[in-house]
């Protein structure tokens, strides 16, 4: 037996005072250092390996997230109790993992060859909002079946899940309403995990997405393309009461069927929130369209909401706002009904959400202008300015289940500005307007409105177009006060601006005289010289226009092809509609250089044979009203003139200075009546040379100078010596007409004087009725 003092090794111990071998005193030192730090350095690599594989397989959920793309089919809800309601959301998903960030990408590739992940939740999950630091819980949800991932190949997926909101919904739709705001959705979901059909226990799977919700972006976009159909609305004493269909287009995306809603609208007064009207939906599906069966009422205004908050009244706002096509901001209450699912009425017991509407946000609800007819305008000068008088219709392109008609608006006040820089029209007192809402159409009944001109060159402008028959668009924009009376609303609103904008359709120059009719009664030679003539015509004129002008001293240049030929000073004038009116201008003709005189000889001999030559009529600039009219070039056909007054329309080519003729055979004279229509001077007409023909063939000419001295008035000339055809095709004419009579055709050289004003007129009368007698 071997104790253990006994050497394993036969050897003799050595003393214990031997001497030592020859070993380093350092070594055993560098053996007792070295081992720590091995094993220092072995905990920092393994500490850093953990959190790195903690980082990478905490990233990997995101990774997948940022990777996947999901293109939604559709949303259907169904199975809607009380507590919630089941959701069915399917659609198509795959994987792009060039969207990951190059950290976790090759990480993410890898662990896609696993191919396909199954999560069974544990139980429900909570949905939840971050927002300014401020965590919401608004729902609960319960997936009812796993959901198996493919992570490389794409799929169709159908997620079936049972969802609980919360009332803590409604604070979320109030925040986005009010202002934009980041939220962060975010979900952590407990669950089994099984990888290619293997068991890997129980984990915890997260996730966040980050939006910025503008509630105000999404109204507008849900109402982008808002149709009313069947809109009806309806004054019932004190109420107004109305109904519609509000048509919305749909994506196809979400099949459910909503229940029946209540709201509220409100706005801000003065001094508190007042509610303006309450809206009811019945049941609508989102179909593709959504129609929404909808009903309002809107009960009497509140007195604080026709206060003047210093900066007008919340109506004057709300009608300046509508009218412009600007937002209008409200507040939409919602109402729980005992219909709703309890959930429903959780959520809608806090709901009041802040939104902005605008008229031009629904599409057909109406466009502005669609007509302005002046049925009545007065106008008469007040310096630089007109004062106006009118009754105009306006006709508004609004729905036609709206009736307004029990509106009146008896007195109004302010401004209107046409342009920009155009006219203003003044009404610096209250004005008796008789504006009163028939359904479309509104009347104006203005007195002595003053009409003040802005840009001379901008009125120029807008006149040339209307005249020449361009399509123009003017800007309308008036700043009213009106005054209001309605069982509905009695009050005074202050500060009412609106932007319209009135086209007026192209109409040819031609029809803007087409309804004027010219009597002419009588000329008054005022003076005549060699080179200047000045009358005054009086005329009896008809017009479809009711016009009444008193305006005196407005004076135009008359051109025509280019040079100046007269000029016109028209005088007062009362038109109305189907009946004849006297007035009076006067006219001077005024020959200038050799060029005008021939064509102001070529204008009065087109014009007296019963042609009507176009001219243009020019804005003086020492004329009245200057601003108004000076430079304003408009063309006009010269009017038919009838003498007789049975005659309303003469026929085309007539002239009503060459009455009737006679050619008389036998004597080889021609006999003519005429008209001096020269009240206080005789007509002087040398007759240089004449022809006579039918079908264009010659039957009479003169060709020895005649000279006719005509007093005022119809007279019957002294026979005129003409030679006839004596043979051939004419003389079997004038034969065959004898006793009867002929259109002829007349062309004439003649030099007309009056006084000493003398021009030489070529005359070519077509069509003229002639007596052949023997």
């Amino acid at each position: 037996m071997i104790d253990e003092e006994t050497p394993l090794i036969q050897q003799a111990p050595e003393p214990y005072d031997a001497p030592l071998p020859e070993i380093s005193s350092t070594r055993p030192e560098r053996r007792r250092l070295r081992h720590p730090r091995i094993i220092g350095l072995v905990c920092v690599l393994l500490l850093l390996t953990a959190i790195g594989g903690y980082k990478l397989i905490k990233s990997t959920g995101q990774a997948f997230l940022d990777a996947a793309k999901f293109d939604l089919g559709n949303v259907r809800v169904g199975n809607v109790t009380d507590g919630g309601f089941e959701v069915v959301v399917r659609g198509n998903l795959e994987f792009d993992y060039d969207q990951v960030s190059s950290y976790y990408r090759n990480w993410a590739r890898l662990l896609s060859g696993l191919n396909t992940v199954q999560v069974s939740p544990d139980g429900p999950f909570d949905m939840n909002v971050c927002m300014q630091k401020e965590s919401l819980s608004i729902a609960s949800v319960d997936l009812v079946e796993p959901l198996t991932v493919k992570l490389k190949q794409p799929q169709t997926i159908e997620v079936i899940a049972y969802i609980k909101p919360t009332k803590e919904m409604a604070r979320l739709v109030n925040r986005i309403s009010r202002t934009p705001q980041e939220v962060v959705f975010s979900c952590s979901i407990a669950c089994g995990m099984r990888v290619n059909g293997h068991s890997v226990g129980q984990h915890t799977v997260s996730g966040a997405l980050p939006l910025e919700l503008n509630g105000g972006r999404i109204f507008r976009r849900v109402m982008k393309d808002a149709v009313l159909e069947n809109l009806e609305v309806n004054a019932d004493g004190r109420t107004v009461v109305g109904s519609a269909a509000v048509r919305l287009s749909s994506a196809g995306l979400v099949d459910y069927t909503a229940d029946a809603m209540s709201w509220e609208v409100l706005m801000s007064g003065c001094s508190k929130v007042c509610s303006v009207a309450t809206v009811s939906t019945g049941k609508f599906g989102f179909h593709d369209p959504t129609l929404i069966p909808t009903k309002f009422t809107i009960p009497p205004l509140d007195e604080d909401l026709l206060l003047d908050c210093g900066d007008g009244s919340t109506i004057s706002k709300l009608l300046t706002n509508l009218s412009c096509n600007h937002e209008v901001p409200i507040i939409v209450r919602a109402n729980p009904l005992s219909t709703q699912p309890r959930w429903m009425r959780d959520i809608f017991s806090g709901l009041e959400v802040h939104a902005a509407l605008a008229i031009g946000q629904i599409e057909d609800f109406g466009g502005g202008i669609e007509a302005v007819d002046i049925e009545y305008l007065g106008v008469r000068a007040h310096g630089d300015a007109l004062l106006v008088s009118s009754d105009v219709s306006i006709k508004y392109n609004v729905s036609e289940g709206i009736d307004v008609s029990d509106i009146d608006i008896p007195f109004v006040k302010g401004k209107v500005h046409c342009g920009p820089n155009i006219t203003t029209l003044e009404m610096k007192t209250w004005q008796s307007s008789k504006l009163r809402c028939k359904k479309q159409t509104i009347g104006v009944s203005l007195d002595d409105a003053l009409l003040k001109p802005g840009d001379s060159s901008l009125i120029k402008d807008l006149v040339q177009n209307l005249a020449t028959g361009a399509a123009v668009k003017v800007s309308i924009s008036p700043l009213l006060d009106i005054q209001v009376v309605s069982e509905f609303m009695t009050a005074t609103i202050t500060g009412l601006s609106t932007e319209l904008e009135y086209s007026v359709p192209a109409v040819p120059s031609d029809r803007l005289f087409k309804s004027l009719d010219v009597r002419l009664n009588e000329l008054v030679l005022l003076e005549a010289s060699a080179n200047h003539c000045a009358m005054v015509i009086n005329a009896a004129v008809s017009s479809s226009l009711n016009l009444e002008s008193t305006l005196e001293g407005l004076k135009f240049d008359l051109q025509y092809n280019g040079s100046t030929v007269g000029r016109i000073e028209p005088g007062p004038v009362h038109l109305t509609p189907e009946n004849y009116s006297n007035t009076s201008a006067k006219l001077i003709m005024q020959l200038g250089t050799d060029i005008d005189k021939s064509r102001l000889e070529r204008m009065l001999g087109t014009y007296l044979s019963g042609l009507y030559p176009v001219i243009e009529v020019i804005g003086r600039h020492d004329s009245q009203l200057a601003a108004f009219v000076a430079g304003i070039q408009v063309p006009m056909r010269l009017p038919q003139i009838s003498r007789q007054e049975n005659i309303l329309h003469p026929v085309a080519h007539e002239s009503i200075f060459l009455v009737d003729s006679t050619m008389h055979i036998m004597s080889s004279e021609i006999e003519l009546t005429v008209f001096n229509p020269v009240a206080n001077s005789e007509v002087v007409v040398d007759l240089i040379e004449a022809q006579a023909s039918h079908d264009k063939t010659i039957l009479g000419y003169i060709s020895k100078e005649q000279r006719i001295v005509v007093p005022p008035g119809l007279f019957r000339t002294p026979r005129i010596p003409v030679t006839y055809a004596t043979s051939g095709i004419g003389a079997d004419i004038l034969r065959k007409a004898l006793n009867g009579q002929l259109e002829i055709d007349t062309s004439a050289v003649m030099r007309v004087h009056l006084g000493a004003f003398a021009v030489e007129l070529l005359y070519s009368g077509s069509g003229t009725s002639t007596k052949i007698r023997l």
